[in-house]
């Protein structure tokens, strides 16, 4: 039997899977060379490489080059240095803190609306502190939970002697779903002192539906519950991301080891998967995925970005310049099971992933949300101004959403620009998705979030603030909405025997990105 140690360190082995498959599925028409097709040398072609070479020469001169730029510490330094953990933030954690605004906070919130059946007491603060402290912060994994941002050593975080009463709070429980709103946005728009503390959680108990936060709150009273317990969530960016956040969620839950077990599993299964094709294949698949994917991919992700910079157009500005004040306001709803989703979009089009659903149903909603505004302001006549396609911003994990059990929470996340159509080429919800759906397939077929991850890193560990602020909202590219997909739990999970029936998260929005969706 394989050990724990071993498993981690063959999922190195996945990178010949993701080569495996852009390589050896023959249904695969690369932008429309035929596998028959002899490729010869152009200048794209070089020029893709010269990238390669370049990206990999400059990760290697920064690293000397900050060595050798690093001065000898004092001491004092060296003294004062000790009292912080050796874990260098994120370059994602770093940019969060070096690119928000004051009106523009990076702060991720979410809440967990938990049920209770009747003649069972519902999980309060107390409940909620001793589960946090034997499942969370006994875990090395969680430490960064128990830190700051040093002020002493910039980049660093700084351990902390808060207790859990410094981070946790019970307020009344909400009347209403407005006042739960009004809550969720007080979480997204206030700042947070990150050298004081890097997340923060309410806690309240109420009567079953009185948040609005559980949608089938109805069905449940039918079934004898008549309470819920609303946990209300934020955290710096800097902290972590949404996927390392549900990471923490599983850990809480009291089915913790089998949601585990069902991840290595999926990871050993792939292993398999790799290891049951020949050596020579698997190298080869490597080197020719390596090539389409990294060289020409690259060529494509920086082609299709820096067109986007200079020719798109968000035509929501207009209406943002004249509500400069204007607040933000949250919703959530339930869209469809996802068994629901997977058969609407086969049925559609072949190859199409439940992503591509949920971009085509946002674009749908965008129309209609800049109908309405238009019609409120006097601007029904705006065809002629209104651009016919629009940028979003998909954020993808780098890891395929999966933290491995052991593993430290962190950053793992890129992002990438991707063009729909709007208003008169929409077409028919059909021809939509089909549009859409190719759009995605295509800058999946790029590097781009490690682009964005790697011009990232660059950008939080040698420009100043100002550099990192002016280069996100140039690379947003004037973008309508950004979109995010969390996965979820394969089956329900439970915090101190209480079942979960809501999970909703709400993304930061990016500067000059007026609409933000997370899919659970």
């Amino acid at each position: 039997i394989m050990s724990y140690t071993d498993r981690i360190k063959e999922t190195k082995m996945s990178w010949l899977g993701l080569a495996e498959d852009y390589a050896l599925n023959d249904s695969i028409d690369w932008i429309g060379m035929k596998e028959e097709r002899s490729i010869s040398v152009s200048v794209p072609v070089v020029l893709g490489f010269l990238f390669f070479l370049t990206v990999l020469i400059l990760r290697h001169a920064t690293s000397s080059l900050q060595w050798c730029l690093k001065t000898p510490e004092s001491s004092a330094q060296r003294a004062q240095h000790t009292k912080v953990l050796r874990k260098q933030m994120t370059p994602v954690g770093k940019f969060a803190l070096q690119s928000q605004t004051e009106r523009n906070q990076s702060i991720i919130t979410f809440f967990i609306a938990l049920s209770n059946k009747m003649g069972r007491q519902p999980m309060g603060l107390s409940d909620f502190k001793k589960l946090w402290e034997t499942r969370i912060m006994i875990e090395k994994r969680h430490e960064r939970f128990g830190c700051c941002v040093s002020k002493a050593a910039g980049g660093y975080y700084e351990k902390l002697d808060n207790s859990f009463q410094d981070y946790a709070s019970e307020p009344p429980h909400p009347d209403d779903v407005q006042e739960t709103k009004e809550r969720i946005v007080a979480f997204l728009t206030k700042p947070i002192d990150v050298h004081d503390k890097l997340w923060q959680v309410e806690l309240s108990r109420g009567n079953l539906g009185a948040s609005g936060a559980i949608l089938h709150s109805d069905e449940l009273k039918a079934k004898g519950h008549n309470s819920e317990t609303l946990a209300l969530f934020r955290n710096h960016h800097c902290l972590c991301d949404g996927v390392s956040l549900s990471a923490a969620v599983a850990d809480l839950s009291n089915e913790a080891k089998e949601l585990r077990d069902k991840i290595l599993y999926t990871v050993e299964t792939h292993k398999q998967r790799i290891l049951r094709t020949s050596f020579i294949r698997r190298a080869l698949s490597f080197i020719i995925g390596s090539v389409t994917y990294y060289i020409f991919g690259s060529i494509i992700a920086l082609t299709l970005q820096a067109w986007n910079m200079a020719f798109s157009s968000n035509p929501f500005e207009e209406f943002m310049k004249r509500e400069l004040c204007a607040k933000r306001s949250v919703s959530w709803k339930y869209l469809a099971s996802v068994e629901d989703a997977k058969r609407v979009t086969k049925s559609i089009k072949k190859g199409a992933k439940l992503n591509d659903l949920f971009v085509a149903c946002l674009t749908s909603a965008i129309e209609r949300q800049y109908e309405s505004i238009s019609k409120s302001n006097n601007c029904l006549d705006n065809k002629r101004r209104c651009p016919t396609s629009v940028n979003l911003i998909v954020t993808t994990h780098l890891r395929d959403g999966i933290i491995l059990p052991g593993e430290s929470i962190g950053n793992k996340i890129g992002a990438f620009a991707v063009t729909t159509p709007f208003r008169s080429k929409a077409g028919s919800s059909i021809k939509r998705l089909r549009t859409i759906s190719k759009a995605l397939q295509l800058m999946k077929r790029t590097p781009a979030p490690q682009i964005s991850y790697l011009i990232t890193s660059f950008i939080s560990k040698y420009l100043p603030k100002s550099a990192a602020r002016y280069a996100l909202v140039k690379a947003n590219c004037h973008s309508v909405a950004t979109i995010s997909n969390v996965h979820g739990f394969p089956d329900a999970i439970h915090w101190a025997g209480n079942p979960v029936e809501m999970i909703c998260a709400f993304l930061p929005l990016p500067t000059g990105i007026p609409i933000g969706i997370v899919v659970t």
